[in-house]
C-alpha cells in the first residue's frame, strides 16, 4: 500500500507551523523530553519530534503543546508572510 504524499502548499503550512512550536519551546526552555513531562499525558517524545518535523499529529497533542507552550493558535496559523 502506498503511502498518500503532502501536497507541496500543506507540506510548506506543515513545515512553518514545525518552526514556530520548535521556537516557542526553544524560548521556553524546554527540552523535547522536559516539554513531554510539562504536559504529564500520554505523549512520548516522538510526539514533539514529529510536530517540529512537519509530520502529522493529532490535533489534541498540537492544542496540548500549543496550550503548554501558551501559543496563541492563531500565530500557529499565520500565513508566514504576514510575520
Amino acid at each position: 500500500m502506498k503511502l498518500k504524499s503532502t501536497p507541496a502548499e500543506y507540506q510548506k503550512n506543515l513545515d512553518f507551523l514545525a518552526s514556530m512550536i520548535k521556537e516557542y519551546r526553544l524560548n521556553s526552555g524546554y527540552s523535547q523530553n522536559a516539554l513531554i513531562q510539562e504536559l504529564n499525558l500520554n505523549l512520548n517524545r516522538n510526539t514533539v519530534s514529529r510536530a517540529e518535523n512537519g509530520k502529522n499529529i493529532s490535533l489534541l497533542s498540537l492544542f496540548e503543546i500549543a496550550a503548554t507552550l501558551e501559543i496563541d493558535l492563531k500565530v500557529l496559523f499565520d500565513d508566514e508572510e504576514e510575520m
